[in-house]
């Protein structure tokens, strides 16, 4: 028998009830002083990834097996982690695998009617036709494309991702060109394509999101980059300088050097789109950060390695009060004592 179900992963605050998980990154840790261990380790579900710990010596399951947990959630370190209290394993054959890989709260169709709405908007007759001949009609990547993660942990990781981030990143960077003169069509090209090499550097079809082996050695900037290039030599005469503004954008996109990108934004195109890549990541973790801790009105971004207004709904517990009286403080002279504020002889 499958499990059909699978229960959301409690947040802040929330009890632990025969929630369904996938085991990883399982470690037993030593006790400083001596008296024995514990466990910790990752446990995932089509909702979320959490830290948990079990206070115990001794556990009956490792990396890759799917339990069921009760106990509770708390914030630990400026992040969440659930305290394991009791478990019991599942069998693997009851489960299906890609049921607790996280998965992106839009529906993929409607996703999907967006996307071929904004392809179908691109003004440069070579622009749309790469994307369409890519994006809609390409049997390898079309797919892929839609199913791919944006990434592993920092930002829209998990499935449908990577399509969900790329329409965001479009709109924000069709908002910062407002009335530019820039090339419109290169930058729709640009904020669709410039991870496209994640469909390589991932592996998510089976019942985890983990970097591929190709995607550790050479990474996803140069896989979208070969990926680009070898549609563009496919279409007779496209134009070698919307080609290589293109391929600018996809190598540029990360914004530094020292943050992976083999070249720094060179083009007005290429810095709108690495604001609007950048911004929507962030955006990313406010937002996850408000669901992480929906108690909180503020809450700890490890990814942004500070603390946000992730719930700005919520009421504040300290209000400042901008209308309340102000109270003259004593004016002091050099010498430290109330005065009437005339110049005093220096010394």
């Amino acid at each position: 028998m499958t499990e059909k179900t699978v229960s959301p992963m409690p947040r802040v605050g929330d009890r632990l009830a025969e929630v369904l998980v996938r085991v990883s990154h399982l470690r037993r840790i030593e006790r400083k002083e001596g008296d024995g261990a514990f466990h910790i380790f990752k446990m995932t579900n089509a909702s979320l990834q959490i830290g948990a710990v079990v206070w115990r010596d001794e556990v009956d399951f490792q990396n890759g097996d799917y339990v069921r947990v009760w106990g509770d959630v708390r914030s630990y370190r400026d992040g969440i982690q659930a305290v394991v209290g009791r478990w019991e394993l599942v069998p693997r054959e009851s489960v299906n695998g890609q049921d607790l890989v996280p998965r992106c709260p839009r529906p993929l169709d409607a996703m999907g009617v967006e996307l071929e709405a904004a392809i179908s908007r691109v003004e440069d007759p070579w622009v749309r036709r790469l994307l369409g001949d890519m994006l809609l009609k390409d049997p390898y990547i079309a797919r892929l494309y839609r199913l791919a993660p944006a990434a592993k942990t920092h930002h829209h990781p998990y499935l449908h991702g990577l399509l969900e981030h790329n329409l965001q990143v479009l709109e924000r960077a069709l908002g910062l060109a407002g009335s530019l003169a820039v090339d419109r069509s290169l930058i729709a090209a640009g904020a669709l394509l410039h991870d496209i090499g994640k469909i390589e550097e991932y592996a998510f079809e089976g019942d985890s999101i983990e970097f591929t082996e190709v995607g550790n050695l050479i990474g996803h900037i140069a896989l979208g980059y070969y990926l680009t290039r070898r549609a563009i030599e496919r279409i007779e005469g496209f134009p070698s300088d919307l080609a290589t503004g293109l391929l600018h954008l996809l190598l540029a996109h990360q914004g530094r050097l020292e943050w992976g990108s083999p070249v720094e934004p060179k083009t007005a195109e290429a810095f709108i789109l690495h604001e609007a890549d950048s911004l929507d990541a962030h955006l990313y973790q406010v937002t996850r950060t408000g669901l992480e801790f929906p108690g909180q009105r503020m809450g700890f971004s490890r990814s942004l390695g500070r603390v946000v207004l992730g719930n700005p709904h919520m009421p504040g517990a300290f209000p400042y009060d901008y209308a309340r009286p102000v109270v003259a403080a004593p004016l002091l002279t050099d010498s430290g004592l109330e005065g009437s504020g005339e110049d005093v002889e220096k010394r």
